[in-house]
């Protein structure tokens, strides 16, 4: 353990795991922020907001924790269209509750899904057949190796599935603020047959998306634990996404496995494929597969960084074996899973 003081930050991360960072340095503004950082170019660093998509491997962090509480919301109209910049600090799921109260549509698909603003551009978040990017404008960024403000374009950004450029870099970029090109048309997409399926079983029209919202939280809270409740991260791996060719080969051995085909790739259900494999509500220490998503892994208060990694080898070892792909992790990892 370290000389200076520690600070126990393990309630700001929804998995639970034993974290300790030798100081944290709250950030309220875009001023605060200009003021603070050139202090610490040179500083070990580790942004955490809502700590939904985090996991701490190592519990020990000789360094500075940033945690960017932003409130910072500016709506600007424009025909029908509304450009809203939302702080990093903002709920997620509380800023797609007022956009849809304002009258402001898009992203209805990704209600629920838990963590701050700040984090949402990193990872792309995405659920239902919607992404961030395909509603993200721009971002405010305050770039570490340039000691500046900068702001980026959702064209610069690097988008893909759970991927930009900001997670590439993640000692580089700080993010400040997240603009959204939203309309005031709504254009509910409810192609997923889960959200059909829940519109007609609640008597909700599909054209309003405040009620695709509501399907989509139904189905997310019959699907998902609740990290309030429950700790876990969501999903814990990435869909892999292959060759179509590989994913047709696959498919001719496994016709019941779930793809989506787009173009010369293909994603696979990563679920299915744990699922297939047994591997539901199996347990090492004090994590498990959660019993309803095979995706997540929940920790029942005495779990080891050690019991998750062995946990998230044996399904990655299976899944190898069995189908030959290889499932990658979507949180943040402080340490190594291996």
């Amino acid at each position: 353990m370290w000389n200076s003081p520690v600070f126990n930050l393990t309630g700001l991360t929804t998995l639970k795991l034993p974290f300790y960072a030798a100081s944290i340095l709250k950030l309220s503004s875009i001023e605060n922020v200009c003021v603070s950082m050139p202090e610490l170019a040179s500083t070990p660093r580790l942004i955490v907001g809502g700590g939904s998509n985090l996991v701490v491997l190592e519990p020990e962090f000789d360094g500075v924790v940033l945690r960017p509480e932003i409130q910072y919301f500016q709506p600007m109209p424009k025909g029908d269209d509304v450009y809203l910049e939302v702080g990093a600090g903002h709920s997620w799921h509380h800023t797609v509750m007022q956009t849809l109260n304002e009258g402001w549509f898009g992203l209805e698909n990704l209600a629920l899904i838990p963590g701050w603003m700040g984090a949402a551009p990193v990872q792309n978040i995405g659920a239902y057949g919607v992404e961030l990017k395909d509603h993200c404008h721009r971002v405010k960024l305050y770039d570490f190796e340039e000691q500046a403000v900068i702001e980026l374009a959702a064209s610069e950004l690097a988008f893909g599935y759970r991927h930009s450029i900001l997670k590439e870099s993640p000692d580089r970029f700080l993010v400040l603020t997240v603009t959204f090109k939203l309309s005031t048309r709504p254009q509910p997409r409810v192609e997923y047959g889960a959200i059909a399926d829940e519109l007609q079983r609640q008597g909700l029209n599909a054209s309003i998306p405040l009620d695709v919202a509501k399907a989509v939280m139904s189905i997310r809270k019959a699907k998902l634990p609740d990290p309030d409740e429950t700790p876990n991260v969501g999903s814990f791996f990435k869909n892999p996404v292959v060759r179509t060719a590989v994913a047709d080969s696959l498919k001719a051995q496994f016709p019941e496995m779930p793809t989506y085909p787009d173009g010369d790739q293909t994603k696979i259900a990563a679920g299915w494929l744990i699922d297939h494999l047994g591997l539901k509500g199996h347990q090492i220490g004090g994590f498990s597969v959660h019993k309803r998503q095979a995706l997540v892994l929940t920790n029942d208060g005495s779990g080891t960084a050690d019991d998750l990694k062995a946990l998230a080898a044996l399904i990655r070892s299976s899944v190898k074996a069995t189908f030959g792909l290889s499932l990658a992790v979507e949180p943040t990892e402080v340490g190594q899973l291996t």
